[in-house]
């Protein structure tokens, strides 16, 4: 459908929504005659299009299927793109600094360059994420950062650390919004949130394996003088060289979407279309549609999205390019920070899988989510105002803030529909990520050190704003569910719904019988 100007959910819930589509005789949309629907609709067609009674154990069997051949490479690669951009933070304790003759903030700037290299290419990333198949574009942005974190090794001087971390940030601009478009396609709205706990707490895992590696090369090559390569060069030769395998890895086995799934038989697939129906989206458009771009810039809820992730991407370099520093920063050596860190990263998988794993029970997934911020509010007021242990486990703490993220994806799988407004919506996400990333490093600033003050005041202040945020979110998304329900009652039986609507690529603007998670 194209409109002249952007859809409001005032607008919509005051009038129908038009989509006529033609139909074949077995009531299935007539794909020849229309453009722009979903590719759910092409399987259904070959399935001869009526729904399909769904046995539950059959979609058991399926689920397990389906995790079996995504998850795994999701994760993996989802592991590899975060050690990946915060080994910096690593190379930092291993000689980096002395070696490329860093001094005063270009260490900042190195660290934040990587998200202006993202910020380039995240526009273009909208088309060209539904221009290109969507599993062979993200293996060829996995291999080309792969070699970029590979040559990295190689840099001698500030100016190519800057080029390298930004092609670095650039490849790896698709991830997130490619991310929310395979949970989407693969997962119902109850498992969505689980799986996205799942997935992102990998990042949790990184933290602890990057640190142990880091500190195992400090040990064994950082004390010998006469080695051939420096231990941040290890680093980086091992992650990149890891990371380009793995890329090429994702080209052959990763399907494109449920339609192009080897893994799975004609009837599974038409099990898996009727699994996700209740989704109110199918798997994927290929056309780019302005009016769903333009939808996307005005929802209000884009732009509270975008405010906690911006917001809570400030403190980021906390777990990041400066989590190594801070740890020494409360009384502790080098190589000591390359182990305490660590059960940060443990902490952070224990709040995401439980909380997720609570929220996909309750149904609940903003409150659980609340639930983990109120501990890393209590966290950063102990990293600000103490020292030592107490201060150490403040910094554990603030591991309850990554559920926030998990719980934004999760959202941006399962209550933003149309195609093109979903991966708008992940894409603004991503700049706020990045613009929030690009400011973090220099919340710590030199002439702080080492206890930098200043940006733990911040952090504090805050945690406390996107926990607002968040009771924001459940109240747009409670008020537009109960205007939606008193509509249907309202209307009674002239409420009418086309056959398939859940796939004619509607956003949830558009679709009055979509409804929100909370």
């Amino acid at each position: 459908m194209a409109t002249s100007a952007p859809v409001t959910e005032d607008q919509l819930s005051t009038s129908d929504a038009k989509h006529p589509i033609t139909t074949d005789q077995d009531g299935t949309p007539g794909l020849t005659t229309k453009t722009g629907l979903d590719a759910a609709l092409n399987l259904l067609k070959e399935t001869n299009g009526p729904r399909q009674p769904i046995d539950a154990e059959a979609e058991k069997r399926l689920l397990r299927r389906i995790d079996l051949h995504i998850m795994p490479l999701i994760c993996i690669v989802y592991f590899l793109q975060y050690i990946d951009k915060t080994a910096i933070s690593y190379a930092s304790v291993t000689g980096i600094q002395a070696s490329t003759h860093l001094h005063g903030n270009q260490f900042n700037w190195v660290a934040s360059i990587f998200f202006f290299g993202q910020l380039a290419f995240e526009f273009p990333t909208i088309r060209l994420i539904q221009f290109f198949p969507l599993a062979k574009y993200v293996a060829v942005n996995v291999t080309i950062w792969g070699a970029v974190l590979a040559s990295l090794a190689a840099c001698k001087s500030y100016a190519s650390l800057l080029v390298c971390r930004f092609l670095l940030g650039a490849a790896e601009a698709a991830i997130v919004p490619a991310w929310v478009m395979f949970t989407s396609q693969w997962y119902t709205r109850n498992e969505q949130a689980f799986r996205v706990g799942i997935w992102f707490s990998v990042c949790g895992g990184a933290q602890m394996f990057g640190g142990y590696f880091a500190y195992g090369v400090a040990n064994h090559v950082g004390g010998d003088v006469n080695a051939a390569l420096k231990g941040w060069q290890i680093i980086f030769l091992f992650l990149g060289l890891l990371t380009g395998l793995i890329g090429i890895s994702f080209w052959f086995i990763m399907p494109d979407s449920p339609e192009y799934a080897n893994f799975l038989s004609p009837e599974e697939k038409a099990l898996h279309i009727e699994r996700i129906r209740g989704n109110e989206q199918g798997i994927g458009s290929r056309a780019f549609k302005w009016d769903q771009f333009r939808e996307a810039l005005t929802d209000p809820m884009t732009w509270l999205y975008a405010f906690w992730i911006f917001a809570a991407n400030i403190p980021n370099s906390i777990a990041t390019s400066f989590g190594n520093i801070l740890v020494k920063g409360m009384g502790y050596t080098g190589k000591e920070s390359l182990l305490l860190v660590t059960p940060l990263g443990a902490y952070e998988i224990v709040a995401l899988v439980g909380l997720t794993w609570i929220a996909m029970k309750t149904d609940q997934r903003l409150f659980a989510c609340i639930a983990g911020h109120i501990p890393a509010i209590i966290g950063a007021i102990l990293m600000a105002t103490t020292e030592k242990a107490p201060a150490l486990i403040g910094y554990y703490l603030s591991g309850g803030i990554p559920i926030g993220w998990t719980t934004i994806l999760g959202l941006q799988a399962s209550n933003v529909a149309g195609s093109t407004k979903k991966i708008t919506v992940a894409v603004i996400g991503t700049i706020a990520y990045t613009i929030g990333n690009i400011i973090s490093p220099h919340t710590f600033q030199a002439k702080d050190a080492p206890r930098y003050l200043p940006a733990k005041v911040s952090i504090v202040i805050l945690y406390f704003l996107i926990t607002v945020d968040l009771f924001l979110m459940r109240w747009v998304f409670v008020r537009r569910n109960r205007l939606r329900e008193e509509e249907k009652v309202a209307k009674g039986d002239d409420w009418k719904v086309e056959h398939n609507h859940e796939f004619f690529d509607l956003t949830d603007l558009e679709n009055r019988e979509f409804r929100y998670a909370l």
